[in-house]
């Protein structure tokens, strides 16, 4: 026959092994299952330049540059009113901290190092400028 102590014991030991399962349990549901989005993800859209160097635009002149999920790039220029669009494809690069932006017109890549990646800016720099933009 088995002693009050001993029938605690057994008590005790079932009651922490199922708190060890409850926690390891409860550790395993919360893991990073939901990493996020993916840097494709924040960068798709249209972003609004807002500064360059750190000094704001000139007044009447606006940059709305368009990355399209399928690679598509769009870029309008508005300077007081006349509006240049330059059009192109875009890419990452393998560790995907650079874009190679190719443009349909006659223009050298441009490639860009993004510094910055957030759902709201974009920071991007060409080794002679930095661009900061906002998401619309």
């Amino acid at each position: 026959m088995k002693t009050h102590k001993e029938k605690m014991k057994r008590m005790l030991n079932a009651k922490m092994l199922t708190g060890v399962l409850c926690l390891l349990f409860l550790l395993t549901s919360c893991g990073d299952d939901d990493s996020g989005p993916s840097r494709t993800d924040l960068l798709v859209g249209t972003w609004e330049l807002d500064e360059i160097n750190g000094s704001n635009l000139q007044s009447g002149f606006t940059v709305e540059i368009t990355f399209e999920r399928n690679g598509d790039y769009e870029e309008d220029i508005n300077a007081n009113g006349e509006v240049e669009r330059y059009t192109g494809e875009w890419e990452w690069n393998k560790d995907e901290d650079e874009i190679t932006i190719d443009y349909d017109q006659n223009f050298a890549d441009w490639e860009l190092d993004v510094e910055e990646l957030t759902a709201d800016e974009l920071e991007l720099d060409d080794g002679s400028d930095t661009y900061l933009l906002v998401k619309k």
